[in-house]
């Protein structure tokens, strides 16, 4: 998976935080966007993505027990990234909205 590669290298630039591809963990979901959490993408946000939405997460739990999620919206169709949030320890740290 490309996005595992792009989460290691981004946590080692941006947050120094070295992690080898095989601690990183995947899920993927479809949701309506009555079922999100302004955590993951807020109102504001939701307004300009598809709806159900494809929802992919990467996530790393450091060892200090620190959770690190980055989280994206994709197209289905052409698999772009439509929005992207940081998530550490349950509070959202940065947004992107890509459209």
């Amino acid at each position: 998976m490309a996005f595992v590669n792009w989460f290691v290298v981004r946590l080692k630039k941006t947050f120094n935080i070295v992690v080898s591809h095989d601690e990183v963990s995947y899920e993927a979901y479809d949701f309506y966007h009555e079922e999100l959490d302004d955590l993951l993408v807020p109102a504001e946000h939701l307004k300009r993505l598809p709806n159900p939405l494809l929802f992919e997460t990467l996530s790393y739990v450091d060892e200090k027990g620190i959770e690190w999620i980055a989280g994206f919206v994709l197209e289905k169709e052409s698999r772009r990234i439509l929005y992207e949030v940081w998530i550490k320890n349950g509070e959202a740290i940065a947004y992107e909205l890509y459209i």
